[in-house]
């Protein structure tokens, strides 16, 4: 699933930041905002748009966030759109059929 896509690369930036493996840290968290960004696009607003929007508006702040964890090498950053994203796959986990 995209979801569980997403904090692996994530762990796995975490990770590249913790060896000063700079080169590694930037493709796993650019494959994070791809993934993120491939979330917000399945997005469609004509079947619920006030809840798509909030869900919308969460997918932006955490590609946005992934990107200043990138420029900033910050790991805190990193922790708090892993938990993010990590409460919403609870989520539509515990929906799934």
């Amino acid at each position: 699933m995209l979801m569980q896509g997403g904090l692996d690369r994530i762990a796995q930036a975490k990770g590249a930041l913790e060896r000063n493996d700079t080169a590694t840290k930037g493709l796993c968290i650019g494959k994070a905002v791809a993934i993120v960004g491939g979330l917000r696009e399945g997005l469609d607003p004509e079947k619920s748009p006030t809840p798509l929007s909030d869900l919308d508006s969460l997918y932006d702040y955490m590609m946005r966030r992934l990107t200043e964890a990138n420029i900033k090498s910050d790991p805190l950053i990193l922790d708090e759109v892993s938990g993010l994203l990590s409460n919403l796959k609870e989520g539509w986990d515990a929906i799934a059929p």
